[in-house]
């Protein structure tokens, strides 16, 4: 049977208490450095990975809806597809347009 004390003990050795608050370390600060103005974080800039899907979809979404449905491939009708379903007021679709910039204006 345990005692009060016993229980007291092992409350106290699970707590511990915190020398330094959230992110006030030195070693987590100690390889920060700001940015100087005028000077991005990400050079590259954004990915090219999906250039060659944005290109596609805009080959697609120049053609009225009336000429849609006269694919020749699968890629034909998935593109088709997105323009369709995001016509019909799918926000995922809209999404996928919105992210790979076929909606800006030109």
């Amino acid at each position: 049977m345990t005692t009060k004390t016993d229980d007291k003990q092992a409350d106290i050795s699970l707590t511990t208490e915190k020398q330094y608050k959230r992110g006030e370390h030195p070693k987590s600060q100690a390889n920060l450095q700001p940015f100087e103005k005028g000077i991005s974080g990400n050079p590259g800039g954004r990915s090219l990975k999906y250039e060659q899907l944005k290109k596609a979809l805009n080959r697609i979404g120049e053609l009225s809806p009336d000429s849609w449905r006269s694919n020749d491939t699968y890629k034909d009708s998935v593109l088709e597809r997105i323009w369709y379903e995001a016509n019909g007021g799918s926000l995922g679709h809209i999404k996928i347009l919105a992210e790979l910039g076929c909606l800006d204006e030109r």
